[in-house]
């Protein structure tokens, strides 16, 4: 099974043609009365349902109390429900735009799966997909016209990356978790490098090194 990781954007035409209707131009941005409430930064899950509408899970930043009401305003949102903090998320039921259906029947009719979530970039929305490479071929010269993709990478599919853990050398998963048991990583610390060592038998120059290398390829998996 193959994989590509590609950023999704409007192409210019279309954007040109919503501009002159006075649509907003960033699909990343909420407005309500004139008014910039929230910021998409990414797209946790999302699912067409039998009758033809769509839920999704999103996460934004920006006025989660104003946006909590967008369903009174805005005709194609059916429901919407926000969780606390910054940023936080919104669980949406909605119609889809015809550019969203397109996308939905085309991932299915193809076999294809994402890769959640989805991430808003300067460029456009990175999104992994990942099926048969017949299927992703397919796919791509499918796009509909009003979207541009641009490749970032392609290999085999190997869940298991997805998975910060799994990265992890056996002796780091040990140290992280004897770390974490002792409160390594609690506010204020409970212990430290010393004490793990000790508990673990092994010299504090070792363990220190062994925790940075494991929290770098934890957050490099997160984040990159």
């Amino acid at each position: 099974m193959r994989y590509i990781t590609v950023v999704f954007s409007l192409s210019e035409e279309y954007v040109r043609s919503q501009s002159e209707q006075g649509t907003t131009t960033d699909p990343r941005e909420i407005w309500m009365d004139g008014t910039l409430i929230a910021t998409q930064e990414a797209i946790q899950y999302q699912n067409l349902l039998e009758d033809g509408t769509a839920v999704a899970i999103v996460q934004f930043r920006g006025d989660a109390d104003r946006f909590e009401s967008i369903a009174d305003e805005e005709p194609e949102i059916i429901s919407c429900a926000v969780t606390g903090g910054d940023p936080w998320l919104a669980y949406l039921q909605f119609e889809p735009e015809a550019l969203q259906m397109t996308l939905f029947e085309l991932f299915d009719r193809e076999a294809i799966s994402i890769d959640w979530p989805m991430r808003e970039t300067p460029d456009g929305l990175r999104v992994t997909l990942f099926g048969e490479d017949a299927a992703l071929q397919r796919m791509m010269t499918s796009i509909p016209q009003e979207m541009e993709f641009r490749l970032e990478r392609a290999g085999e599919y190997r869940p298991e990356l997805a998975d910060p853990i799994a990265q992890l050398t056996d002796r780091q998963k040990e140290i992280v978790r004897t770390a974490i048991a002792a409160g390594y990583y609690e506010l204020p610390r409970r212990a430290t490098q010393a004490d793990i060592a000790d508990e673990l038998g092994l010299a504090q120059g070792t363990v220190g090194e062994h925790l940075r290398r494991a929290e770098a390829k934890i957050i490099q998996s997160v984040v990159v």
